[in-house]
């Protein structure tokens, strides 16, 4: 008798947006039917506002769940405020502390497409723009696939592995275990710990025990780690199905970075029931990894990458990133014989500055101005104005981008008059001449960057030699809220 395993694994996702969240499902025996899914979300508490109330420390959000089938029907639609208590306001810079939620459902065996929306009702968005339109952080996983595999009553089966932080063996349901559903393990956890549950019927009572091996095995078919194991068979009281929760906990400090799978395999008096791949994981040891949120460990890789290579990379695992990303600093170290690896510390500074004055996006390095303050340095010289107070500044800002020696006579310059506009500026959709209107009542900033030589750029790429020895580029706040564009710049910045 082959024991039946579940036709899909399940999988697990990031969310997007303004912060991180993760999402996983294992799927385990119900009843009428149907399967019990369990969808468990966990949120880092460094991602999420807490705010005093009384003596505690609390976050609160909203959830939002939509699972539609295969032909696009709601099978379920659901919407929650859920509160999240903290002893004290330093729980959330913890990075290893997590807010779970953990929800049921009982679903036909099939294929389905999960949206999970995460809403952070006490933080704003971070952007200037989120500000001003008083929008609360949101996360999101839109249309990730769900399969509901079959779980039969009278055959053996086992259902799909739920990937666990840790168990408490003094609790029982829920609360039993903590999952882990971003599925990294490594330096902050360095024991894989999984849980699943075997389905016997009462005919297999018989022997006393039953074999159970666990392999960890590479991308590339390498088995890394096994282990055997004899667990003794539960025998049923009378007809009908067992229930067989097993915990599997295996060592990993000998493992190095990377995504691996974990094959289960099940015998019964010496014969194998059947080999699964009951779904693949991280293991991480750089502290990066654990400590940075993810949309600023990916905008590291963004910086050096080009387009589509950064889109692979995206895809990958934690731990197949941060080897990657270390290998690509190595790479770009000028003197591997010291300690400190120079290029990426001179980064780390641009990015500091980066993070403390160009807010414009939720990452700083993802705004225009914090990209190029990146990859060329600090400028030579920034000329800051505003018009009206001068209508032909901003022109003569622009003839400067494409003659770097056209003189600059800027009665305001250096003036730094933010204020929002009176009136919808008309920079946007109407013709070049319309900006310089004076019934507009427009209060536009902006700014001129000028590299001279070119900046000090830290990637081959970024290097340029030209017969102009110049680099300037014009950024404008359109709406006047502080957000700015790259709205010109010099043909070194363009190839």
């Amino acid at each position: 008798m082959l024991l039946v395993a579940p036709s899909a694994r399940a999988g697990n996702h990031s969310g997007r947006g303004d912060f991180d969240f993760f999402l996983d499902s294992a799927s385990f025996r119900g009843k009428d039917g149907k399967t019990l899914t369990e969808v468990s979300i966990r949120i880092p508490g460094r991602m999420l506002k807490f705010s005093q109330e009384n003596r505690e420390w609390k976050s609160h959000v909203e959830l939002s769940i939509l699972i539609k089938d295969d032909a696009g029907k709601d099978v379920v639609r659901r919407g929650e405020k859920v509160t999240f208590t903290e002893p004290n306001p330093q729980g959330d810079e913890d990075p290893i502390s997590f807010e779970t939620v953990i929800k049921q459902f009982l679903l036909a065996p099939g294929g389905y497409w999960i949206s999970y929306q995460v809403e952070d009702l006490n933080a704003p968005k971070l952007s200037v723009m989120g500000l001003v339109k008083s929008k609360n952080k949101t996360s999101i996983v839109s249309r990730a696939r769900l399969n509901v595999p079959e779980i039969p009553d009278d055959e053996p089966s086992f259902s799909n592995a739920m990937f666990v932080w840790d168990v408490n063996a003094h609790e029982s349901g829920l609360l039993k275990y903590r999952p882990n559903p971003s599925r990294i393990y490594g330096l902050y956890r360095d024991t894989l710990t999984v849980y699943v549950e075997l389905y016997l019927p009462a005919s297999m009572a018989s022997s006393p025990t039953f074999g159970f091996r666990s392999e960890i095995v590479t991308p590339g078919g390498d088995l890394v780690h096994a282990t055997e194991r004899s667990l003794s068979n539960p025998r049923p009281a009378g007809e009908g199905m067992a229930t067989y929760p097993v915990v599997l906990r295996e060592d990993l400090t000998k493992v190095r970075a990377g995504r691996y799978s974990l094959y289960l395999t099940f015998s019964l008096d010496g014969n194998t029931l059947t080999r699964v791949n009951s779904g693949d994981f991280s293991v991480a040891w750089d502290l990066r990894t654990w400590e940075t949120p993810r949309r600023e460990y990916l905008a590291e890789a963004r910086f050096l990458l080009g387009d589509r290579e950064y889109k692979n990379f995206v895809s990958k695992a934690p731990g197949e990133q941060e080897r990657e990303l270390d290998a690509m600093w190595k790479s770009l170290d000028p003197d591997t014989t010291t300690s400190n690896n120079e290029v990426y510390d001179e980064f780390m500074e641009r990015l500091d500055y980066v993070n403390a004055h160009y807010s414009d996006e939720p990452v700083a390095i993802y705004s225009q101005r914090g990209d190029i303050y990146l990859r060329y340095g600090p400028p030579d010289e920034i000329i800051q104005d505003v018009i009206p107070s001068n209508y032909e500044t901003l022109g003569e800002a622009e003839k400067v981008i494409d003659n770097p020696y056209h003189p600059l006579n800027m009665s305001s310059s250096g003036q730094k008059l933010y204020s929002v506009p009176k009136t919808r500026n008309t920079l946007a959709g109407e013709g070049s001449t319309a900006r310089y209107r004076p019934e507009d009542n427009t209060s536009v900033p902006y700014e001129l960057w000028i590299y001279n030589g070119g900046g000090q750029p830290l990637l081959e790429r970024d290097r340029v030699t030209e017969l102009e020895p110049i680099t300037r580029f014009l950024f404008l706040d359109r709406d006047g809220h502080g957000v700015y564009k790259l709205e010109k710049s010099s043909s070194i910045s363009n190839k």
